[in-house]
């Protein structure tokens, strides 16, 4: 059997580890084997270079910062941050600081904080115009996450015009932006800003989320699968992309599959109330009443002034007989927005529609219509 070649990032580490049995207290050789094996998951080698760097007295400030480092990929967030805002204190402000908090800060789940740290260096355009490029494009990627985050989706989308027009937006950037895009509505601009993307690396994440959310939106649910499986690959645990899935499946009435992989992604995202819908809509129409109105009541807790999730509540509730409270959800989604897709198909149901599964499903494959993106 022959032994798969070693990936670059572990070759390279290889060559390091070997040059350290020669030179073991090479100061340079230590830390680029301490980046070298973080970047590889090799954690405790990593830990091992920064005891031999503590035990030389080499740069505090330089090693702090790799343990920071170490800390990120060990997702010990807490002292990640604790030491960056340490070495914030002592020597100032410094892009890859900022960087590196922001997306400490990101992880946590505090995407406002991220920007906060951000928005100084993302608008003094001379300053980054100097920065290398690989440090650029992390820079711009991770600001855009937390405008996406932060619900700044047209400064973000003004933000890459005059990037690109500029001629300075990364390629990894242009992926994230791919998204900012799907979520204005704007699918022409998506499609052109995820495929630039995809052109510099093919396993660029979000740029493959964004042509599988497209390719939905168009009702190609085996183009979507390519797309959204090639993510998957990238990033198991995605929540947009188990999304992404689980409503191609629903789509596809493979209710089954579409129930497993909208629980995966409410796991992943929990924050995110569309998706707890769909989970609840799987649910309902593989009889579980009871699991689709505990998914919507979850969605209720992140929004109780959604008027869809008001309605779909009445749906639920009105199937399995609970008229009283049907009507009191009816009468919030009515309030909130008349036009509401699943007001209307509770007010159908009320009205005498026929409730058996297959009408269920088709009314139902009415509101998914209405909450994907249009092409």
């Amino acid at each position: 059997m022959n032994t798969p070649a070693p990936s670059p990032a572990a070759a390279r580490l290889q060559r390091l580890c070997g040059y350290l049995e020669q030179d073991p207290t090479n100061p340079l050789l230590l830390a680029d084997a301490c980046e070298a094996a973080i970047s590889c998951g090799q954690h405790e080698q990593a830990e091992g270079y920064i005891a031999t760097a503590q035990q030389l007295a080499l740069d505090r400030g330089e090693w702090t910062f790799r343990r920071a480092r170490l800390c990120i990929a060990r997702r010990a967030l807490a002292e990640a941050a604790q030491l960056l805002e340490q070495l914030r204190a002592e020597s100032g402000e410094h892009p890859v600081l900022a960087h590196d908090l922001a997306h400490v800060r990101l992880l946590q789940g505090d995407a406002q904080a991220a920007f906060v740290l951000l928005q100084p260096w993302m608008q003094v355009p001379d300053t980054a115009a100097q920065w290398p490029a690989h440090h650029r494009e992390a820079m711009q990627s991770l600001w855009l996450r937390a405008c996406h985050r932060v619900g700044l989706l047209e400064e973000a989308s003004a933000w890459v015009q005059e990037e690109r027009e500029a001629g300075m937006l990364q390629p990894a950037a242009s992926g994230v932006a791919s998204l900012v895009a799907l979520d204005l509505q704007d699918l022409p601009a998506a499609r052109i800003l995820a495929d630039a993307a995809l052109a510099a690396d093919p396993a660029q994440l979000e740029a493959l989320v964004a042509r599988g959310t497209i390719a939905l939106a168009e009702g190609d649910t085996r183009a979507a699968r390519h797309w959204l499986q090639a993510a998957l690959k990238r990033h198991p645990e995605d929540g947009r992309t188990w999304s992404a899935l689980g409503f191609a499946s629903m789509m596809e009435s493979d209710f089954a599959a579409a129930q497993e992989q909208l629980a995966r992604a409410v796991q992943a995202m929990p924050d995110h109330v569309e998706t707890w819908h769909a989970l609840a809509w799987a649910q309902l129409l593989r009889g579980n009443a009871d699991g689709a109105a505990a998914a919507l009541r979850s969605a209720l807790a992140l929004d109780a002034e959604d008027a869809e999730t008001h309605g779909a509540l009445a749906i639920v509730l009105g199937l399995a007989g609970e008229q009283d409270a049907a009507q009191r959800h009816l009468e919030a989604a009515a309030r909130l927005d008349p036009d509401s897709a699943t007001l209307l198909c509770a007010q159908a149901l009320r009205g005498g529609a026929p409730a058996d599964r297959q009408a269920l499903e088709a009314m139902l494959r009415e509101v998914l219509v209405r909450w994907r993106p249009r092409p």
